[in-house]
């Protein structure tokens, strides 16, 4: 049944219906005839019905006039508000209440609306200050490292042209020099491109994307490079991308300075610790640097750190050994 027939129902038929039950009750008991009283208590039901549809189709035209604009907020008409809510009443209230919340919701889909974008001018914002730091530190590195190595070419270069004119016995020393230097700046270079085209994971696992970028590396820079996989859980996006950050920079550091022919890459579960260990077979860092004080390596740290992990530099028997070890949280998702 309705809201408006149980309406009717309870505020005509109802009573009247009571009524009539008590007057044939009575006149039962006393023995009277019924058909007059019967006549005129059914005349009065009619009324009584007529003056109850009149009553109550306002009360009804106002409750509609709610779930009319409980809809309509619903799907999405905010601005709509529900009118005569001056009359003092229980419905008057309610949609006084309604139109309140209304303009609630309203202030909360324009404040969100401001802040996405906010947050779409931050995130151009961020974007355009790492694009900027980017090309300082590639700047900087080659400054630092190309740009003298050039430098010194062009110096030993003309050296070389003077020992040559005076048939000095010094011309193969400087030419061995000249091929060293070269070589080390090609390696500069190749780690800067390995920055400029940065291999992304693209929806990728990291193990997946791993795996590819070695891959990638071991054809162009002729290398022996090798992926162990030891792990049966997935990473988090988050962790994946820190994670794939940090291989990148230590294999650019391997490019860059250990003149190594192998990377080993071994991806492992520890217990609640994933463990990340690179290693080299390259000339190893220096005793003076530290456990890792170059910028590279200390870009590394930080990126494990930001993980709530570490990063942990030490000179095996030939060349550098990088581990890496982040803690998982609710143990990690199984590989199912």
């Amino acid at each position: 049944m309705t809201t408006r027939g149980k309406v009717l129902l309870a505020t005509t038929l109802l009573p009247l219906l009571s009524t009539v039950t008590f007057i044939v009750w009575m006149h039962l008991i006393a023995g009277q005839n019924l058909w007059g009283e019967v006549i005129i208590t059914g005349i009065w039901v009619m009324v009584g019905f007529g003056v109850g549809y009149t009553v109550t189709q306002p009360f009804l035209r106002r409750l509609y006039n709610l779930e009319e604009a409980a809809a309509l907020i619903a799907a999405g008409r905010l601005q709509h508000r529900i009118e005569r809510v001056d009359e003092g009443d229980e419905i008057s209230r309610i949609g006084r209440q309604f139109n309140l919340m209304a303009v609630q919701i309203e202030e909360q889909v324009k404040t969100l609306r401001k802040l996405a974008e906010e947050n779409r001018l931050l995130a151009s914002e961020a974007e355009q200050l790492a694009a900027v730091h980017e090309r300082q530190r590639l700047a900087r590195e080659l400054h630092d490292s190309v740009s003298q190595q050039l430098f010194a070419l062009a110096m030993l270069t003309s050296s070389a042209l003077k020992q040559e004119q005076q048939k000095s016995e010094a011309l193969p020393d400087t030419l061995h020099q000249i091929a060293g230097i070269a070589n080390a700046a090609q390696r500069e270079m190749r780690a800067l491109l390995l920055h400029l085209r940065p291999v992304e994971l693209e929806g990728r696992r990291f193990d997946e994307a791993a795996s590819s970028f070695l891959s990638a590396i071991a054809d162009r820079h002729n290398l022996k490079c090798t992926f162990t996989d030891k792990t049966d859980v997935h990473v988090e996006p988050a962790v994946e991308e820190q994670l794939f950050r940090i291989l990148q920079e230590a294999v650019s550091n391997v490019l860059k300075h250990a003149e190594a022919s192998t990377i080993q890459v071994i991806w492992e579960q520890s217990g609640t610790t994933w463990k990340l260990t690179i290693m080299d077979d390259g000339v190893g860092i220096p005793e003076s640097d530290n456990g890792g004080d170059s910028y590279g390596m200390q870009m590394m740290r930080e990126r494990a750190l930001a993980l709530g992990g570490r990063c942990d530099f030490w000179r095996p028997a030939r060349g550098t050994a990088v581990e890496i070890q982040i803690p998982m949280i609710d143990g990690g998702e199984s590989g199912e």
